[in-house]
């Protein structure tokens, strides 16, 4: 993560620019027609609905972060955070899609030619879905590891290789592809490229998963796909990775959204279900696992708006990794403790679908091993703190 640093001051987002409360009000009220009404069914079909990202856009959150002269909104972390809170309060998959198309537009926008802000235009607009294509088979966290090649050709490159784990691979219409230009340069010598996903020299085949269903995660082969020269963005691999750290803290607040509706179902339940003549809620097993549910979920609140505050400031980087890797480690393992409790508050009837918390448990056990795993933020906030971990 040092590796990722950057001294430069980033330009800090003006303050009270939109009414929070408000736009709250309006995220939760987006959640509960457009995400409350489609998720069940993409969850059974394992299939996007591509309607519901069209509704995302029109509704202003895509490109929440990005500037007004392309459609975008012009807001801050915060106000992504809440978005993507709102809206994982009612489903985290669906969610994540709007998270998705929020992080690629970002690399185009910010990094990217004319040609590529068009793209993040249109994608802004509602008119082109766009997918994050880094992850391998052999190279999950260790992205210096990538095999995928670019390989210059004349006015163009040719892509080989495969991704993995890739939402919305299938779905997307360009596919923001992480290769290797140079292997002797080895991370110096990665570009991303904006690749034309419907490329008859593209293969995607889902992947079968037990989470993310309604966000279908996919493998992309690039069988000497042809990219042309001008779809090459040309920052480093050091920079572009560095603002994903912004994706981290919406990590946050997406398994800040799933956790609150976990423990509000649990809460009720404990009140509501009844067993040897009292609520099941007036035992303290139940009662003390549900206190300590309530922490975990305070304590993600504060740790992800804390990060995203500090995000919007504009300091370097370096200033807030640590509040960054600390929000998104905690969410990331309290999301599934808070899960599980929901789940043993259940009893027997939470194991079968006339409850909901498997569904619930389910989905939260990709928190730990997504844009980051526990073990490198963990190694992220031990470097912070001065120690010499290797």
């Amino acid at each position: 993560m040092t590796g990722q640093h950057t001294s430069a001051l980033r330009t800090p987002v003006p303050a009270n620019t939109v009414d929070r409360e408000a736009f709250r009000d309006m995220c939760r009220a987006f959640a509960e027609k457009e995400i409350g009404t489609r998720w069940k069914e993409a969850d059974a079909e394992r299939r996007f609905p591509r309607a519901f990202y069209e509704a995302a856009a029109r509704t202003g959150l895509i490109g929440i972060t990005a500037s007004e002269d392309i459609g975008g909104a012009g807001l801050g972390a915060y106000e992504e955070a809440i978005a993507m809170e709102e809206m994982s309060k009612v489903n985290p998959n669906l969610a994540v899609a709007v998270l998705v198309q929020n992080v690629a537009g970002s690399i185009l926008y910010e990094h990217g030619s004319a040609e590529h802000r068009e793209i993040a235009r249109r994608t802004i607009a509602g008119e082109c879905l766009v997918a994050i294509t880094i992850t391998e088979p052999d190279a999950g966290n260790d992205i210096q590891n990538v095999q995928t090649r670019a390989t210059r050709d004349g006015d163009a490159w040719i892509l080989d290789g495969m991704k993995s784990f890739i939402t919305l691979g299938g779905d997307a219409d360009v596919l923001v592809t992480l290769a290797q230009t140079d292997p002797a340069l080895g991370r110096r010598g990665m570009r991303f490229f904006a690749v034309d996903r419907h490329d008859p020299n593209i293969e995607v085949s889902q992947i079968d998963t037990y989470v993310n269903r309604p966000a279908p995660t996919y493998r992309v082969t690039f069988n000497k796909a042809r990219v042309p020269e001008s779809r090459r963005l040309d920052a480093g691999f050091a920079a572009i990775m560095a603002g994903f750290n912004r994706e981290r803290i919406m990590v946050a607040a997406r398994w800040l959204g799933h956790m609150q509706t976990a423990l509000d179902w649990a809460r009720d339940y404990a009140v509501t279900r009844h067993q040897f003549g009292r609520p099941i809620g007036a035992n303290q097993s139940i009662a003390f696992a549900l206190a300590q549910a309530h922490v975990d979920v305070e304590a993600a609140r504060r740790l992800t708006y804390h990060a995203a505050a500090r995000w919007d400031s504009g300091q370097p980087l370096r200033d807030v990794i640590l509040d960054v890797s600390a929000a998104k480690l905690h969410s990331t393992q309290a999301v599934v403790r808070v899960t599980q409790t929901a789940l043993h508050v259940g009893g027997g009837w939470g194991l079968t679908t006339e409850l909901p918390v498997m569904r619930w448990a389910l989905d939260a056990l990709v928190a730990p091993v997504t844009v980051g795993s526990v073990e490198i933020q963990l190694r992220a906030i031990a470097k912070e703190m001065g120690l010499p971990v290797d």
